[in-house]
């Protein structure tokens, strides 16, 4: 199991996270999403070894005496690794600091790149590919990937989850995603954490929170409903609710939600400052 106990961060004087504590089970799939500047990518620069908490601790529960960073797998968003070399070169070096073999870049292939020109020369969506397939070579048992499948179309999106998938299938290992499209990692991720500008907001399964979350269209609700945001569309009040509980009183109609609908909820309440019931509980 991976522990962070009480991780602060800050970059000079702004402080990014403070007092974090975190764990992530062996074999579980996290995304972690929210908007803006709250310290997603962060997180994952601080499980990668890339960035040294100011307080805290992080354990990996690897072997002792083991590098962490030889069992982790880090897919950042700045994509600038092995820029000078062809995607065989990074490979072969890559695969020398692990002493593993290099990846066979299969995926790379099928996706049209042209292993003779040099990584910075290949288009952003290419360069993802090549580095997934590179990282994910040295059978890692944590995965962290930042949010840059934005950056490929549909047809590679769907080979990088496929690789993803199979590796999964392969090792279990935990995998942590940044990641702002839902829809897309709904059936792949097992659990959810929101950020919020004060730190972790949710944290709750996937299907805890499609089991639990409401959308209600009414005039008003009574007191007491856990409301994440109150919308007006086309003249009526639009209601979120989480967690909403079967039975409700004076509650008609409450509406499921999927995953993008649920988090552009706690996205919306994020963003607006003063919206009359956000935080609230009685409406």
């Amino acid at each position: 199991m991976v522990s962070m106990k009480g991780i602060s961060f800050a970059y000079g004087s702004k402080n990014i996270v403070r007092d974090l504590d975190l764990e992530l089970s062996p074999g579980e799939t996290l995304m972690i999403t929210g908007p803006n500047g709250v310290g997603k990518s962060t997180i994952l620069r601080l499980l990668a070894g890339v960035l040294i908490p100011s307080s805290g601790s992080i354990e990996y529960g690897f072997p002792e005496g083991a590098d962490p960073r030889s069992r982790i797998a880090y897919l950042p968003d700045s994509l600038s690794c092995y820029r000078s070399m062809t995607p065989p070169e990074a490979a072969a070096f890559h695969a020398g600091i692990f002493g593993t073999q290099p990846s066979g870049l299969s995926i790379a292939s099928k996706a049209g790149v042209d292993l003779n020109r040099k990584i910075s020369e290949l288009s952003l969506g290419q360069r993802v590919i090549v580095q997934l397939s590179i990282i994910l070579s040295t059978g890692p048992d944590l995965v962290l990937i930042d949010e840059v499948l934005h950056s490929v179309d549909p047809y590679l999106r769907g080979l990088l989850f496929q690789e993803l998938v199979k590796v999964m299938e392969e090792r279990a290992p935990t995998v942590v995603m940044v990641n702002l499209n839902f829809s897309e990692v709904e059936n792949l991720v097992d659990r959810v954490i929101f950020m919020g500008k004060e730190g972790i907001r949710l944290d709750d399964s996937v299907d805890d929170l499609k089991a639990g979350a409401r959308m209600i269209e009414a005039e008003s609700l009574s007191a007491g409903l856990p409301v994440i945001i109150r919308r007006e569309v086309l003249g009526r009040n639009q209601f979120v609710i989480y967690p909403f509980t079967a039975g409700e009183e004076d509650v008609e109609k409450p509406h499921p939600m999927d995953l993008t609908e649920i988090m552009t909820a706690f996205m919306e309440a994020e963003y607006v400052v003063d919206s009359g019931t956000k935080g609230e509980e009685a409406c």
